[in-house]
């Protein structure tokens, strides 16, 4: 067949149409093989280079040409597979009992990740939580944490993605230093899914942190509302109750939590814990020997036992309760502390200054252990012990006035008046109302066999104030503000302060009423008092004594 001029021209016109139009469907295909393969392998994945091949191939198709639609299912698939590499990594940082020992090299392979996929999709919103998360652990940037957060917050937002955002909120409660910041990202965590335990919780901590109790009790009683047998909110509302000392309300939550779980010992140890604070005594031990049936080893449980058989002055018992818990824990700091105090009641000071000793070999700048050692060395009649400790203390804080009067007082012993008055001096600048202070500083002031020491008009000062701050209720108080009276030659008023305090003294002091009664004679024969204490330091116990 032969065409025409016209028709020839027509065809060439139809042919150049279609090559125009079919030209860069053409080109666009050329990267269909690399995504097939990726589509392919993607489906059995195993190993993380199973995932890098992927994305490889991925790249591969988008560089060498896809069309719109292709382009973007690559970039999906690009982002998903990354998500998943990233996602491994990040469990072994996140997902186990102990991070993996090289968390550091896999943050950094993981933020890699992330910068990628948010190259290719900036709105994804687990890879930006993520990032915080990353960048929250040590040595991450905490600023471009909170920056992610708030873009991944803003995302979820928009997509109404409420459980995710509570999420997010929370995360970034927790790296807000501003208390008030804090709490309004919580508020907004409950205000996004009121369902959220975890969002409740931790902000019912953050108000009992800021002393917020009725705020957190109400978080605590919503989420009793969601799960009345949640054990765990149970015993916190028992403790936020205790605090307060609404101590019915939280012997309401434990009995619940004891009904909920008869065989937990922490649940009886709570609440002769509550008991206590009620003076209930016999309730608290028999609630703690409940603890020990239902867990005969438990080493809270019997430490809580021999205290409050120690404060009962049951040492017996204490002492066996104490000795069961330290053969299951040797050593136990508290259990031998426990044991010191009780050794010490029982009049064996040496056993207990050893207990101390071994305690602070482990826990050499613990001051409150180093001021009952001095305590202990006083008691067992050492004070040159108990002094060398108390310096140590003053060596290393000039501030303590408690060391300062506790020294003072070991110097009167042994009849260092002068020394003894300086460190009284020193330690009433610190702590000017303390009665202690006041007292024995007047009382040497006023007692002293050495001239150059004795002052009365400043005794009787110290001593009337003492009296005031003890509102005249101390009758060996009162009996220095005699002695100050009498040192300074006031002979009525020395007479007078003395009977009130012998008759306060029958009651108070019965031990004390033979002494009393020989100052009220003194001055009654218009004498001043004298005392001049000169302890003997005892020798050191033997080596096997002190052996433990």
């Amino acid at each position: 067949m032969i065409f025409s001029r016209v028709a020839t021209s027509s065809l060439i016109l139809v042919l150049s149409l279609l090559a125009i139009q079919w030209s860069p469907a053409i080109a666009a295909d050329k990267g269909l093989e690399d995504l097939d393969k990726a589509t392919d392998l993607q489906l059995r994945v195993q190993t993380p280079r199973d995932l890098e091949q992927v994305i490889s191939l991925c790249e591969s198709a988008i560089e060498k040409g896809l069309d719109k639609d292709n382009t973007a299912f690559a970039k999906q698939l690009i982002v998903s597979s990354l998500w998943q590499q990233a996602s491994q990594r990040a469990a072994g940082i996140f997902g186990q009992p102990r991070p993996d020992p090289r968390w550091q090299q896999i943050r950094e392979l993981t933020t890699k990740d992330i910068e990628k996929i948010l190259s290719y999709d900036a709105e994804f919103a687990d890879a930006h939580e993520l990032n915080a998360k990353l960048q929250a652990l040590p040595g991450g940037n905490r600023g471009e944490a909170l920056k992610s957060l708030g873009t991944a917050i803003e995302l979820r937002t928009k997509k109404k993605e409420q459980q995710e955002l509570a999420k997010d909120y929370i995360l970034r409660a927790q790296l807000r230093e501003n208390a008030d910041e804090r709490m309004a990202d919580l508020d907004a965590a409950v205000h996004a899914d009121p369902t959220s335990v975890e969002s409740l919780q931790l902000r019912a901590a953050v108000n009992i942190e800021q002393g917020n109790i009725d705020k957190a009790i109400a978080d605590f009683e919503e989420l009793i509302k969601q799960n009345p047998e949640n054990i765990a909110v149970h015993q916190a509302l028992a403790t936020t109750y205790a605090s307060t000392k609404k101590f019915d309300e939280a012997l309401k939550h434990l009995d619940k939590a004891i009904e909920l779980a008869p065989d937990n010992a922490l649940n009886y140890a709570m609440r002769a814990e509550v008991y206590e604070s009620q003076e209930k005594y016999d309730e608290a031990l028999a609630d703690l020997t409940q603890a020990l049936k239902v867990s005969p080893n438990n080493g809270a449980a019997l430490l809580a036992r021999a205290r409050l058989y120690y404060f009962q002055e049951k040492l017996d018992e204490a002492r066996a309760d104490i000795n069961q818990l330290l053969q299951e824990r040797p050593g136990l700091s508290q259990g031998v502390l426990l044991r010191s105090m009780i050794e010490a009641a029982d009049g064996d000071f040496q056993k207990a200054i050893v207990d101390l000793q071994n305690i602070l070999r482990a826990d050499p700048t613990n001051v409150d252990l180093q001021m009952q050692l001095a305590a202990f060395y006083v008691a067992d009649e050492r004070p040159r012990k108990a002094i060398q400790v108390l310096s140590g203390i003053i060596a290393a804080d000039e501030g303590n006035w408690r060391a300062l009067r506790s020294r003072g007082d070991a110097l009167l012993s042994i009849g260092k008046h002068a020394p003894a008055i300086e460190d009284y001096n020193s330690a009433l600048k610190l702590a000017p109302d303390n009665d202690g202070i006041l007292n024995n500083l007047a009382w040497v002031l006023s007692t002293s066999p050495k001239d150059e020491v004795r002052d009365g008009k400043r005794a009787i000062e110290l001593a009337t104030k003492a009296c005031e701050v003890t509102n005249y209720e101390m009758p060996h108080i009162i009996s220095t503000l005699a002695a100050a009276y009498a040192e300074s030659g006031d002979f009525e008023n020395a007479i007078k302060w003395s009977k009130k305090c012998v008759e306060l003294g029958t009651e108070k002091l019965p031990e004390q009423i033979e002494q009393l009664r020989d100052e009220l004679k003194h001055y009654e024969e218009g004498k001043p008092f004298r005392e001049l204490q000169e302890v003997q330091d005892k020798l050191d116990p033997p080596a096997r004594i002190l052996d433990t």
